[in-house]
């Protein structure tokens, strides 16, 4: 099998679509539609009965999929190997079946793989994905509900973001950062006319001392004790039209949520948390370092998050379906902030400002397809988010006193300077919108019909707290473009294949 998203847009200025609408405290995902600006590819070779179908052989099948992301330079025939090039392996596994002759069906498996994974797609939000290297066990058949059991491990040598990671974490007798977690399953649990699903997870990361290693420089070790956490959660599914039918033209509606504790707050398998740094950070800002030049961090240990979500997929007929959503999110990243409040004029912060660890964000969004023939429609997205508090800041939130950001053109605490409050969402509310329409050859019969090929136009708008936001911490994500402004415009053209 084989996915693939691809495309070119402008923005209304004129140039580049190399970044994408989003909230800047993001509950994770985006609106996809006419707002995704990379190419992505996955693709699956998948080789069943590799010692033969016959009843007395262990049924063994290999699953292998890399994917391969563009997210910048676009131009034919050029050398991707710098930044913006991402090539990944997302599955190489094997399973096992007809081990148990009096249970055929139950399935033992090893190797990294996609792990029954739960999103949201016209948000392109994976609430549920603990995907990643491990083994397990499942299809187990508990009469009321089938079971499954898996090991899974989490490395890094690294704790940066971004597609290439250049600050190492190491700690000489451990090594790097190594989190455990065991995941039960409890599935197709009859209610209601409808399927429920049980998760529940335990995790353990295993604390130490541990050396940062940035690409340039020096920076104090981060310091933090044994940690566990677990999670658990609920996934309700019931279909209402279309069943016995094509998966894509089934109508259904869905709930899911989930809650993660202490290690389980990031809600996944890998342990570059940045939850883990945020108690770090705070500690190094207000130079609370130890004997050892170490920062104390505790704040993963205190760390929490809630997230709920309900949508819905209908074929309302041959010509018309949508999909619909909301979502709700908590999280807690177990420490305050801080960022800078004042910098003089040599542009050396003179004083600090904290602000909440915390926010709640809710969410929705809409997605109508509508057809005029048997290969052409419509579609139209509209989506938006709203927060209580925006955790970043354009002077990052490692700041600290003495620090030097740099000079501009006017100074501290002036309207426009580098100091001026109005410019930096800290600690602020605010909201996102992002709107989109694309005509579209897609064939008719279902809300998920590929292929797609489609040109867009879409328009976004942000509350003016996040107007001064700049790079990352904006709604342009990744790029300096609009800022300054609180909206702005994208065009292009994108195909996405699956089968």
């Amino acid at each position: 099998s084989a996915y693939v998203g691809a495309g070119v847009g402008f923005n209304g200025i004129g140039g580049p679509q190399d970044f994408s609408f989003r909230h800047p405290e993001n509950i994770r995902g985006r609106s996809r539609l006419g707002n995704e600006n990379d190419t992505y590819m996955e693709l699956t070779w998948q080789q069943a009965h590799l010692l033969g179908d016959s009843p007395d052989v262990m049924d063994v099948t290999m699953t292998f999929t890399p994917a391969i992301v563009y997210n910048t330079d676009k131009a034919t025939f050029v050398d991707y190997t710098g930044a913006g090039f991402n090539f990944s392996m997302r599955q190489a596994y094997l399973e096992l079946k007809n081990v148990i002759k009096s249970a055929p069906e139950v399935a033992f498996w090893g190797g990294q793989r996609f792990y029954d994974r739960h999103n949201i797609e016209l948000h392109d939000y994976f609430f549920d994905d603990y995907s990643g290297y491990g083994a397990g066990v499942e299809n187990i058949n508990f009469g009321f509900s089938k079971f499954a059991l898996a090991y899974l491990g989490g490395i890094r040598d690294d704790i940066a973001d971004g597609q290439f990671f250049q600050t190492g974490i190491n700690n000489p007798r451990i090594g790097g950062l190594y989190l455990h977690t065991i995941d039960a399953r409890l599935s197709d649990i009859d209610l209601l006319g409808g399927k429920l699903e049980l998760i529940g997870d335990f995790q353990f990361l295993k604390g130490g001392t541990f050396n940062i290693k940035p690409s340039s420089g020096s920076q104090n070790a981060i310091r933090f004790s044994d940690t566990t956490g677990f999670r658990v959660g609920a996934v309700y599914r019931q279909d209402f039209a279309g069943t016995g039918k094509e998966w894509w033209r089934a109508s259904w509606w869905q709930l899911g949520v989930f809650y993660g504790w202490g290690a389980s707050e990031p809600m996944g398998t890998d342990p570059n948390s940045g939850t883990l740094l945020a108690g770090y950070n705070y500690n190094r800002a207000l130079g609370r370092i130890n004997a050892d030049g170490s920062v104390n961090s505790s704040s993963l240990q205190h760390a929490s998050q809630l997230r709920a979500n309900a949508q819905v997929t209908w074929n309302v007929s041959d010509n018309f379906a949508f999909q619909a959503e909301v979502h709700y999110g908590y999280d807690d990243q177990g420490s305050l902030n801080v960022t800078a409040n004042t910098v003089n004029a040599a542009g050396v912060i003179t004083s600090l400002r904290s602000g909440g660890g915390s926010r709640n964000i809710v969410g929705g969004g809409i997605r109508p397809v509508f057809w005029l023939s048997d290969w052409f429609a419509i579609q139209v997205s509209a989506g938006g988010e709203w927060a209580d508090r925006y955790r970043g800041s354009i002077f990052g939130t490692t700041s600290s006193v003495g620090e030097n950001i740099g000079t501009g053109a006017s100074v501290a605490n002036t309207p426009g300077g580098i100091g001026d409050p109005a410019l930096d969402a800290f600690g602020r509310n605010g909201w996102t919108g992002v709107f989109s329409i694309a005509p579209t050859i897609k064939p008719k019969g279902g809300w998920f019909t590929k292929p797609e090929l489609r040109v867009y136009a879409t328009y976004a708008i942000w509350s003016d707290a996040y107007k001064g936001q700049r790079g990352f911490t904006s709604p342009v994500t990744g790029s300096t473009t609009y800022s300054g402004d609180n909206q702005g415009w994208l065009f292009g053209t994108q195909i996405e294949w699956y089968f």
